[in-house]
């Protein structure tokens, strides 16, 4: 997103940034989800799933 912030509208770059700041945590959870997935099982609580999906919802939102 950092990338994606430098090639877009002023707006759109405000946007994903505000978006990396307020969901950093979950968005980097997400990438280490994705690739320890190949070698490592890792189960998730239903309220952790939750907040990642609100993350990726809200942030697919500010990129479309």
């Amino acid at each position: 997103m950092e990338v994606l912030s430098r090639v877009v509208t002023e707006e759109l770059s405000g946007r994903l940034k505000d978006t990396l700041d307020k969901y950093l945590l979950e968005l980097g959870i997400l990438e280490d989800a994705y690739i320890s997935s190949r070698y490592v099982t890792r189960e998730f609580r239903k309220e952790e799933v939750e907040k990642l999906r609100k993350a990726v919802e809200e942030t697919m939102r500010n990129v479309s």
